[in-house]
This record gives C-alpha cells, structure tokens and sequence, in this order.
C-alpha cells in the first residue's frame, strides 16, 4: 500500500461538503400558481406558459433554468422537506422540478399543482432574479406504473434530467430512469437490518453501470474523509500509512457501512481488521505502526460547535488536530454540491463495492 491509500481518495467531487451552497437572501417567493384535480397532461403543458404571462415584469417571461428534476416523492412530510431544500437553491440552480406522488391503488386520475417561483441570486447576479418552474403530480390508478411517459413531455430539451430517490432506492429495470442523465440517492436511507443493506448496495452497483448515481450520505461524510486524509500529509505521519492494522467506523447503518468500505478499497486492509459499530454520529479511528511507535488517527463529530475534528496522536510525542465546521442545513448543502458535479464518482464506487461485501 502507498500514500494514494488515502491520498485523493476523498472523492471525485470538488470542494469540501458545503461548497458552493447558495441560497437566496430572502428565500425563493412563489409567483404564480396553477391547480386542478382530475386534468390532461396538454392542460398541465399549456399552464406554464400561461403562468409567466400573468407574472409581472419582463424576466418573468423567459425561462431560467440548468436541468430537469424529477423527484419520486413518498409521504407529504418527507416530500416537502425535499423540495423545500432544493427550491432553496432557486438563485444558483434553477432548474424545472417534477414532483411524483405516485398512488396505484387510488382513483385513476392525475391531479397537478404547477407554480412559478422567483429567486434572488447573491453576488454578482443580485439585480437579475430568476423564475423557475414546479410541477406536482399526484398519479393515480393503472398510470402509476408508467411514470417514465407521464415525466417525458415535461423534459426540457438539451438539458441535464436528474432523477431523485430521496427516501427509497429505485430499481434499475425502471424504465423512469432511461429518462436521467444522473441520480441522486441516499444511502443514509437504507434500513438497519443487515439484509436489506446487502441488497441495497447490489441494487446501486447495479444502477451506477448505467448512468452516474450521486450519493447524498457520501457528500455529507466529505468532512470526514478530508479530515482523515489530511492526518497523513506531513511527511513523517505519511509513513504510517502501510502500518494501519486496525479500523472502527462508528455511525449509523449507511454511513458506517459506506465508511468501512472506503478505507477497505483504499487502504487494503482485511475485513477482520475493521469493526463496524453503532452510534448516533459518524467517528473514524485508525490504529498504525511504524518502527516501533504507535499512531493513532481519529475523526470525529463536536455536537456542540457542530464541526468535525480530526486528530493524529503518535507515541513519539507528534500531535496534529484540525477541523472543518458543518453546513446548517446539511440535506440543501448536499444538493447544492451534488447537483454541481454530476459525474461519476469512481472512488464511491469502489466503496460501494466493498461495503457490499461486508453486509450479507
């Protein structure tokens, strides 16, 4: 094992976890709204025009926006909190939002809300507001099933369309996704129980063959694996790096699972050499040697400042400690980041793969 162990294997994703954020300065104000229980797809269609005619002012007219959103929602409380997050970043990334509710055991029917929605950027950009689109559809009955044709006439054209599983993870045969150009998950998510981690990684190894899958829990532990790597970089703690024999990941299911298996793809530790356990927030420790002295590398939350510390302790007297403050609003700082670099992300994926292992 080499210094690339650790070094670069923060992620493919630039910028610490928070960069980038942007929300408005006064938060995005609603401008105009549509609504109609049991409607035509044509009649959804033909309300967005018509809802920038009856704003006020000249910008209204043109629209603003850098890609598709279509979000599969579950319950009312969870969706809104989703979309609440993301409209927030109206200002930087206007986009046109899709909201799914799909019901297939109700009524036949699709009852649509459509609303225009003005932001004001910050910086250089402050004098030019932006207007966005939302779009909810509640679908009912046998239509349900079919969501790829309901979404394909709201795409906009030469645009990036991202898919948004934010409580559930989507099967890869689906054919909603042959629409996106990457999806957003969240592994924080996954259920407790051992099966059903095991099986979630499968699925997501499965769906990142396909298209780019952008992990939300992965952007957030950003801090923690930047701190981690960052431990190693003075010349003498670099040393130490062949000699990690033991790893703990503290945290909940995802997070931990995720964690583990990025330092087993990145510092070729064995599975017995890593002990997964539970806690209410995420802490690294490593344990290395090197000609005779001891070192010892953490990273872990501070509740209280809410920022996240790292730590490297060696026996030879060498002490080393640095922190990173956490984002207030960790789900909107998440998205910002996520939407901003929709690519591959390679060391994630390697990752994925070893954190499947260690679930059954």
């Amino acid at each position: 094992m080499s210094l690339a162990g650790l070094d670069g294997a923060v992620g493919e994703r630039a910028g610490p976890a928070g960069a980038g954020t942007a929300a408005a300065t006064d938060g995005p104000q609603a401008v105009e709204v549509w609504q109609r229980a049991n409607v035509g797809l044509g009649q959804v269609l033909a309300s967005l025009p018509e809802l920038r005619r009856k704003a006020s002012g000249r910008e209204a007219g043109t629209r603003t926006a850098v890609m598709t959103l279509v979000m599969v929602a579950g319950v009312d409380e969870d969706a809104e909190e989703s979309v609440t997050s993301f409209r927030s970043l109206g200002g930087h990334h206007p986009c046109r939002v899709v909201v799914l509710r799909p019901e297939p055991d109700s009524t036949p029917a699709i009852d649509a809300r459509a609303c225009l929605w003005r932001a004001q950027p910050t910086g250089e950009d402050e004098d030019h507001p932006v207007f966005f689109e939302e779009i909810h559809l509640r679908i009912g009955g046998q239509a349900a099933s079919h969501l790829s044709s309901i979404v394909a006439p709201f795409v906009l054209a030469d645009l990036p369309v991202v898919m948004w599983f934010p409580h559930v993870l989507p099967d890869p045969a689906d054919p909603l996704l042959r629409l996106a150009s990457a999806v957003l998950v969240d592994t924080r998510s996954i259920g407790p129980e051992p099966e059903a981690i095991g099986h979630s990684y499968r699925t997501l190894l499965e769906l990142a063959n396909h298209q780019p899958v952008v992990d939300l829990s992965w952007v957030r532990l950003q801090p923690w694996r930047e701190l981690l790597a960052g431990l190693f970089e003075p010349e003498h703690n670099r040393e130490f790096l062949p000699g990690v024999h033991l790893a703990s990941v503290r945290g909940k299911p995802g997070p931990r699972h995720m964690l583990g298996g990025w330092l087993l793809s990145q510092l070729d530790l064995r599975a017995r050499e890593l002990v997964l356990e539970d806690a209410k927030h995420v802490a690294i420790t490593l344990a290395a040697d090197y000609q005779g002295e001891e070192g010892k590398f953490e990273v872990t939350r501070d509740d209280r400042l809410r920022a996240v510390w790292a730590q490297a302790t060696l026996s030879g007297g060498v002490s080393q400690r640095q922190g990173l403050p956490l984002p207030d609003d960790s789900l909107t700082s998440a998205l910002s980041s996520a939407v901003s670099n929709l690519r591959a992300d390679r060391v994630w994926e390697r990752a994925l793969a070893s954190a499947a292992i260690l679930a059954p």
